[in-house]
């Protein structure tokens, strides 16, 4: 397997300002505590934010869904950097793979994912976190024993999953990491990952400051190679900012895009168990709202396969939804468009077993035949009924009376 070499990058960046140069990037309150990777046990605890909006929730109606689903009994697979076990958030498993330090956590990357998904500010709170950590940190260094990102790291983190799968049962699995070049291996766990009964997100690639090449430009016609968000049956979710702003600044046009989700203003948690605030366009954290929403979807849906439940997100989104026909063009920053929580959980759609939603036509048939007319109801019948036979047996009477009149004359 070839893993050495190839570009490898976290979703949300290696370091912020790398992903999303910082004069682009929507500014935080300075009341704001701001999510960040670097802040790991052993940092300085600072206060928690005050933000109490959460523009990021609202514009995908997360408040009015957690009426209908709170993603309860759902288990969410973690593959990143370890999660720290934090107040608030269910994880009852850690496992560590890919030869990453079991002793240490090292960034914050991983926490702020699952407080994205299911912390007490995410978008599915009840939901379990179960941790597979793959690497230790954005700036890891072999010489002292650390493990970077690697493809051969999520590799092995997918298959730490299968091999509990039986076990666990695990709903949905959220990789918000990336790699830029496809590796066979990595490709073989994911067909292996997708067969499963389970929903696996990843992230769709963010602009890096290096991106040199046609695929970071932001054209349309570009397509940047993110893996294993381009494998099939990964859902690819990309991350859109605030205002109208073009997502070109912030992430690559890929074509296997699904969806996306915005990301500014969601609130999560550092690794020193701070709440915070996210301050970036980024995929990572998008992948990781979109986890949250199909945890609240297999909740309300139990019986419903992976691909139902998929159906059920990109059929109502904030855009058009899947493009349909041969000359359907694919939006390579949104996809079917920006995901709808409560639109998800409560539209009346009927998706088929492999995820085919089909419109239904009404039909006119030469053989049909009209239904028969309801019968009326006379709810005076019995009251007239007695009227008649009264009226009738008193008109009988009288016409006997002036029949006997003239013998009674006698």
């Amino acid at each position: 397997m070839r893993s050495s070499g190839l570009r490898t990058t976290l979703a949300a960046g290696v370091v912020a300002a790398s992903v999303v140069p910082v004069w682009a990037a929507p500014a935080v309150a300075d009341h704001d505590a701001p999510c960040s990777i670097g802040e790991v046990p052993g940092s300085e605890r600072l206060a928690d934010t005050h933000a109490e909006d959460n523009p990021a929730f609202e514009r995908m109606h997360v408040e009015q869904a957690q009426e209908v689903a709170t993603g309860r009994g759902v288990k969410v697979a973690v593959i990143d950097s370890g999660v720290m076990p934090l107040e608030g958030i269910d994880r009852p498993s850690a496992v560590v793979a890919g030869g990453a330090s079991g002793t240490s956590l090292l960034s914050g990357h991983g926490t702020i994912v699952a407080g994205l998904i299911a912390g007490p500010h995410g978008v599915a709170p009840d939901a379990q976190i179960h941790d597979v950590k793959v690497y230790d940190s954005e700036t890891a260094d072999p010489t002292q024993g650390e493990k970077p990102l690697t493809s051969a790291g999520i590799v092995a983190g997918i298959e730490a999953v299968l091999a509990a799968q039986p076990t666990q049962q695990y709903d949905v699995v959220n990789i918000s990491l990336a790699v830029r070049q496809s590796d066979p291996a990595l490709k073989a766990a994911v067909a292996r990952l997708v067969r499963e009964d389970l929903v696996v997100v990843a992230a769709a690639g963010n602009v890096e400051a290096d991106d040199s090449d046609d695929s970071g430009k932001g054209t349309p016609g570009s397509d940047a190679a993110v893996f294993p968000a381009d494998y099939p049956g990964v859902l690819a979710v990309s991350a859109t900012p605030p205002g109208g702003e073009s997502p070109s600044t912030y992430v690559v046009p890929n074509k296997d895009t699904d969806v996306a989700a915005p990301t500014v203003g969601a609130i999560s948690a550092n690794a020193t168990g701070q709440v915070c605030v996210v301050g970036e366009v980024a995929t990572s954290w998008a992948a990781a709202e979109v986890s949250g929403i199909l945890a609240l979807l297999r909740e309300r849906f139990p019986r419903e396969t992976p691909r139902q439940l998929v159906a059920r997100l990109q059929a109502t989104t904030e855009g058009a939804g899947v493009p349909q026909g041969p000359d359907a063009v694919v939006d390579p920053w949104t996809g079917a468009g920006v995901v709808q929580a409560h639109d998800a959980l409560t539209r009346q759609i009927e998706p088929g077993r492999q995820g085919k939603i089909e419109t239904t036509v009404q039909e006119v048939r030469a053989d049909a035949q009209a239904p028969p007319a309801p019968e009326r109801v006379d709810l005076f019948s019995t009251p007239r009924a007695i009227l008649l036979w009264s009226g009738l047996g008193a008109g009988s009477l009288l016409a006997l009376a002036f029949m006997l009149r003239p013998l009674l004359r006698r």
